[in-house]
């Protein structure tokens, strides 16, 4: 048996997550994974076989600016959901106050609450 070193490398977590599905479809450890796509790279690398171009930063890039994306798309639909929310509301407290002529003090005291909650949304929302 040959003698081996240990590497260490940092790597996007899609590529890890990649690896390790890998890994446990072909039954191996992680780092029996790692040498051997290390290996196919290297062959791949040094041959003529390359035909094409292969990004050597692992797809890092375009990992981060997925996830980055992701993140942004998640955060909007939770400042929507706020939005809806406090309109609905607002609705709702407009047809109580016709319905049931709520007295004015009351009325201008839950409104002010209602238009802060729907002008700190929409804010938050145009700023994300």
């Amino acid at each position: 048996m040959a003698d081996k070193k240990m590497i260490s490398a940092k790597m996007g977590d899609r590529t890890v997550q990649r690896l390790e599905q890998y890994a446990e479809r072909e039954g191996i450890s992680r780092s029996q994974a790692t040498e051997r796509m290390c290996k196919q790279g290297l062959d791949i690398e040094e041959s003529d076989m390359r035909l094409v171009p292969v990004k050597t930063d692992g797809g890092t890039q375009i990992e981060n600016q997925l996830t980055e994306t992701q993140n942004q798309l998640q955060n909007q639909q939770t400042v929507q959901r706020h939005l809806n929310v406090i309109l609905l509301l607002s609705i709702f407290w407009l047809a109580v106050h016709l319905v049931f002529s709520v007295p004015s003090l009351v009325t201008i005291l839950t409104g002010i609450v209602l238009v802060g909650g729907l002008s700190y949304s929409y804010i938050r929302y145009w700023r994300d």
